[in-house]
């Protein structure tokens, strides 16, 4: 089988789409297949790790993403006679062969108001029409299954719900050496509270941040670091750090490679990550993975990746936020428990896992 691949995304900006592409290509790569996988995209670059023979990267003219995806991907699977074109949300109307999209969360379905206006509209507009077109729709959580049944009627028969996973990175524990150094980098000193992920309202920073406020007078306690790209309507957070009298104790980093990113996790006390709504939260299980307790929210995935190895908080409610951190903060042994239980909870996920289930959608579809 031919499998075309849209990868524009593995050369943007680093975001949780192209964590999801990467990995899956990664796995692939490593297994013994018959297949053939071709790479679309309007860019190309180094990857982290080596393309086999049966891999092939095509590289199509830059011009708008809706024309591209409307016109380009089409023919390029035309062209290439690809069996199959796998894409990340919006697929082409009119593509020569089956199609199988992932689409990770609906959540502007129940905030809007955390999503770019034009974004959204785009999305309400195309993502019902490629529901149709697509052969199977696959998505990170029954949490995301059901909301996609709900809002936008997806047939249960077309929707394959395929967890993620943690990279090995995460699992390797750094010397203190190892850690100190990247450490030293950002300017950080062992012990904060963390969170990782696209500044955006959706990460519900705001309530996180009157919390830690609420925290500063009750425990001694080391800054809150805030690890990621800065990304929408985030004028309003900014300002929040100076009206709270933050401005000392709160340090943004913006983006870190990722790299990086297991010497952050592993220098933190605990991860913070009370988000409004996920169709996974990749990084409460990297800081699982790290060794860190976890404090989230009790709702959408969260609760289903988390189950029982991370402290639930309401995420609408600061009170409940900061009386979960302070929980987390003075009892070293509820600390050491969701250590252990995380460890564990992360370990039953897998990136091979995911790619063996992603290949067996692609074979159901190829086969229908």
């Amino acid at each position: 089988m031919r499998i075309g691949i849209d990868a524009r995304v593995l050369f943007g900006p680093h975001t949780g789409d192209r964590t999801y592409l990467l990995n899956l290509l990664r796995q692939f790569a490593q297994m013994d297949l018959t297949h053939e996988f071709v790479l679309f995209s309007d860019r190309w670059g180094n990857l982290p790790f080596d393309l086999p023979p049966n891999f092939r990267p095509v590289l199509l003219p830059k011009i708008s993403p809706r024309l591209y995806t409307a016109l380009l991907l089409p023919r390029a699977c035309s062209a290439y006679r690809v069996d199959l074109l796998h894409v990340q949300y919006i697929a082409p109307l009119f593509a020569p062969c089956p199609v199988v999209t992932t689409v990770h969360d609906v959540h502007w379905r129940r905030f809007p108001e955390t999503f770019p206006i034009k974004d959204r509209l785009l999305m309400e507009i195309f993502l019902p029409l490629t529901f149709r077109k697509a052969s199977a729709v696959i998505t990170d959580s029954k949490a995301s299954r059901d909301d996609l049944m709900r809002f936008f009627r997806v047939l249960p028969s077309k929707l394959r719900v395929i967890y993620l996973a943690a990279e090995e990175q995460f699992f390797v524990r750094l010397s203190k050496s190892q850690q100190q150094v990247v450490l030293n980098r950002y300017g950080l000193t062992e012990g904060y509270l963390l969170f990782v992920g696209v500044i955006q309202p959706r990460k519900n920073l705001e309530r996180l941040l009157h919390a830690f406020a609420l925290l500063r007078p009750k425990v001694e306690c080391q800054p809150l670091v805030i690890v990621g790209k800065i990304g929408w309507k985030t004028q309003r957070l900014l300002h929040l750090v100076n009206e709270l009298g933050l401005k000392d104790c709160v340090k943004f980093t913006g983006y870190v490679p990722d790299e990086d990113l297991p010497a952050i996790y592993q220098g933190a006390k605990v991860f913070a990550y009370p988000a409004l709504w996920e169709g996974f939260g990749l990084p409460v299980l990297e800081a699982m993975a790290s060794g860190v307790p976890v404090l989230t929210s009790a709702t959408s995935s969260l609760v289903e990746i988390a189950e029982n190895a991370a402290l639930l908080v309401d995420p609408l409610s600061v009170r409940s936020i900061f009386e979960g951190l302070h929980r987390l903060l003075v009892d070293e042994k509820l600390r050491e428990e969701l250590r252990q239980k995380g460890c564990e909870r992360a370990q039953q996920f897998s990136w091979l896992k995911t790619a063996q289930e992603t290949l067996q959608v692609y074979e159901q579809v190829a086969i229908s």
